[in-house]
């Protein structure tokens, strides 16, 4: 049986942030970084997210950044950072940095729009694709859509700030000065800290495990475990307070290193060696081609991110 074509609505033209939430708050952390609440010049501040100037992708992403209610017009070319933003990058406490994630997840009305039709889930991407194909929303902007939904949802969750989770009480100690990401709250792994660990969207730690080593601020080794774990998939869950037990002993240096260079289960890694020190890109074993392709813009993004700190000025937006 032949599913019926959609009615030829007129074409919309969906507003949506072109980044995900997670990306956004990293960006406006560095606005805020330097001007707090005070007005910015809205070409400046596109500087300061990583564009050479308030050119159409410079604009997108500043645009993204007020579709979350980040940032505000301060007057005629200028910007600045909003309370809500404040209250993400130095909460009071753990339970206010998550309702703001949320109220801030869900302004777009776009995003609103998709919740209302699949409340408490992260929706499969072809069942987002096939709604908004059927609202008449514009093809070309379908995808990007998607993908800056999902990433928003799949960010919020990290950080705990999903319903079930948003009103809770601070359970956590003072996140000052905390940049955002998945160990905002208690900062990045140290050796003693009880953790979990989640890479691509799934949780590989059924129970919390004891960090028993750190090497160079990027690997993490868990008990039980000779594997190094990168730090940015690790979350911290408990800290001891100080002088609270006795802390395990870290690894060697060669020894860390050899046990870092180690893929996990489930994923191929391909390494390449700079002059100054080795590159290593790790992937899913099982990437689909669809994602191959929805991560080619990733891919040139992070090669003019490399270039510009680099100091490689062909590098440049």
């Amino acid at each position: 049986m032949n599913v019926p074509s959609p009615p030829p609505p007129s074409v919309r033209s969906p507003s949506y942030p072109n980044a995900p939430l997670g990306e956004a708050v990293s960006q406006v952390a560095k606005i805020e970084k330097l001007y707090r609440q005070s007005p910015v010049d809205r070409e400046v501040a596109a500087k300061l997210i990583g564009y050479s100037g308030l050119s159409g992708p410079a604009s997108k992403a500043l645009a993204a950044l007020a579709s979350y209610g980040l940032v505000e017009r301060a007057g005629k070319g200028e910007m600045r950072v909003t309370t809500r933003a404040r209250a993400i990058l130095h909460p009071d406490n753990l339970s206010e940095r998550r309702q703001s994630l949320l109220a801030a997840a869900f302004e777009p009305s776009l995003f609103q729009e998709l919740r209302a039709r699949w409340p408490d889930m992260i929706p499969p991407e072809d069942g987002i694709v096939t709604y908004l194909h059927w609202q008449g929303f514009n093809q070309s902007a379908i995808r990007p859509a998607m993908k800056a939904y999902r990433d928003t949802l799949l960010f919020i969750e990290q950080e705990g700030a999903n319903e079930s989770h948003g009103t809770a009480e601070s359970q956590g100690p003072d996140m000052s000065g905390a940049e955002g990401g998945k160990n905002a709250a208690l900062g990045k792994a140290r050796v003693g800290d009880l953790v979990e660990v989640e890479i691509g969207g799934t949780l590989i730690t059924p129970q919390p495990v004891r960090v028993r080593a750190v090497m160079d601020d990027a690997w993490v080794f868990v008990e039980g475990s000779e594997t190094g774990i990168e730090m940015e998939n690790v979350s911290v869950l408990e800290r001891p307070e100080a002088g609270e037990g006795k802390a395990p002993p870290t690894l060697p240096l060669e020894e860390a290193k050899s046990v870092g260079a180690a893929t996990p289960k489930g994923y191929r890694s391909e390494t390449f060696d700079a002059d100054e020190g080795e590159i290593r890109i790790t992937w899913p074993s099982n990437l689909s081609l669809q994602s191959v392709e929805d991560m080619k813009d990733w891919l040139e993004l992070l090669k003019r991110r490399i270039a510009r700190r680099a100091g490689d000025v062909g590098g440049q937006d």
